[in-house]
């Protein structure tokens, strides 16, 4: 009895065995992309199928573009494959979940860079978003290749739901936590001056490898202003700096939100996509402090910035690659591009910052090295007053110190106006009690009986009495 037990038991085991075997044969295999013209959508003469170093291989014309597989999509599983770069080229890259030319993700070798193993710079991943290389919104997804010169190397993504990792010569070079681009299916191509060899694409094969996204390591962190209101881009012209308060927003602009990414990131090409010419937006934040207090605040911006607290220009900077006026790191965008000393009042402090856009990415960051007196930080919201007995301030104003010097206030459609001599006409704000906001730190303070007008800016008062 006991010796036909041990038997049936053996037969059991073997028979689990073989299933798990041929189980794992199954799934192991791959599809092996033939490297020949009628597997691939490419232009004729820019790539040749030819025998190179002994194996079969494609080559791929310098500044041609992506040669995609035909009639493949991928979504989750392990790319393989082997290139040898030329140094004709800048970059050779493999593109995956690739909807079109404006939509996809990348990997990427940086020719000169690749065999140096301390430079970050070798082998990168990004997002392209409305056909923007966002390599300078995400240089976390960077490292070194320590890829070799004028020999193969063997390139394997395993790609599962929001994660990756990159193998360069079976060497893990980048693990991507969550992948940034807006499409998970479609095509794979190649791009770049090289030779490509030994295609094998195994869907579903994800090595183990989570589908989740991973941690974020900044999420638990207070002191990154996270959540901002914000306007929609305007036209910004070429050296042309938004200083004066006639290039500010006026509060009925922040119709919008916008929360951060990871790492703190707002990106600004995923909310508005690219565009041609230099453009602007402006966000804007409240910081609410039990006391006055003095704060560090690391920026992160892309390409250029103008911040602006409680209506007092604080600090304006740029970080233009393509004009060598490049912050660290290289032009990419990070918290570390710079920092300015805010002296916040008891209360509540506007933050208003506008970003524009230069080239490539478009985005900001901002983080608070301290959180000691800070009660709140929300997105702007605009507080509404009506103006009540509007036309009791429609009249002229003579300056006490000189009457040569007018202000002249009109009725339009429930706004009140002020007619400047020499200057455009300005809406002005309400901020109940008889104030007015006139803009970039002027207010109009107006007596209980409207009949004399203190204007203020900067610490300096000048006061108006009311014609008769």
């Amino acid at each position: 009895m006991k010796k036909t037990f041990l038997i049936l038991v053996l037969i059991v085991v073997a028979l689990f065995q073989s299933y798990a075997q041929e189980k794992k044969s199954k799934t192991s295999t791959g599809t092996n992309i033939a490297l020949s013209s009628e597997k691939w959508v490419f232009q004729n003469g820019k790539v040749d199928f030819l025998n190179f170093r002994g194996r079969k291989a494609m080559k791929i014309a310098p500044a041609y573009g992506p040669v995609v597989i035909k009639d493949f999509i991928f979504k989750d599983g392990t790319i393989e494959y082997d290139v040898l770069p030329t140094k004709t080229e800048f970059a050779c890259a493999i593109y995956f979940h690739r909807k079109n030319e404006k939509e996809q993700e990348i990997v990427y070798l940086r020719v000169p860079k690749m065999t140096d193993p301390f430079a970050n710079e070798g082998i990168q991943y990004c997002p392209i978003l409305d056909g923007v290389n966002m390599w300078d919104m995400y240089p976390q997804y960077q490292s070194s290749a320590a890829a070799k010169a004028d020999e193969w190397n063997h390139i394997k993504l395993v790609i599962s739901g929001m994660q990756m990792q990159v193998f360069v010569n079976n060497n893990l070079r980048l693990i991507v936590p969550k992948l940034e681009g807006r499409e998970h299916t479609g095509s794979i191509a190649f791009d770049g001056d090289s030779y490509i060899s030994n295609i094998e694409i195994k869907p579903n094969q994800m090595e183990g490898l989570p589908q989740i996204e991973g941690a974020d390591l900044t999420r638990h962190e207070t002191n990154y202003i996270r959540n901002w209101s914000i306007t929609q881009p305007t036209a910004l012209e070429e050296g042309r700096e938004p200083t004066t308060f006639r290039d500010l927003p006026k509060d009925e602009a922040f119709t919008e939100k916008i929360a951060t990414e990871r790492y703190g990131l707002i990106n600004l090409t995923r909310r508005f996509g690219s565009a041609e010419k230099r453009r602007i937006v402006w966000l804007k934040a409240v910081i609410t402090t039990k006391e006055p207090t003095s704060v560090n605040l690391q920026l992160g911006f892309s390409d250029e910035i103008w911040l602006i607290l409680n209506d007092q220009i604080t600090y304006t900077d740029k970080n233009i690659f393509r004009q060598n006026m490049k912050k660290y790191p290289d032009g990419r965008i990070s918290i570390q591009n710079g920092n300015i000393r805010l002296k916040l009042k008891k209360g509540e402090n506007q933050l208003l910052v506008g970003v524009s856009n230069d080239f490539y990415g478009w985005g900001f960051m901002a983080r608070l090295e301290n959180m000691e007196n800070i009660t709140a930080i929300e997105p702007y919201q605009q507080k509404k007053y009506s103006i009540e007995h509007i036309d009791s301030y429609v009249g002229t104003y003579v300056a006490e110190i000189d009457p040569q010097f007018k202000l002249t206030f009109v009725q339009k459609d429930g706004m009140l106006i002020a007619d400047v001599p020499n200057q455009e006409n300005v809406a002005l704000d309400y901020l109940g009690n008889n104030l007015f906001k006139m803009g970039l730190g002027i207010e109009l303070q107006f007596t209980s009986d409207l009949q004399q007008v203190v204007r203020k800016e900067n610490g300096f008062e000048m006061k108006f009495i009311k014609e008769k």
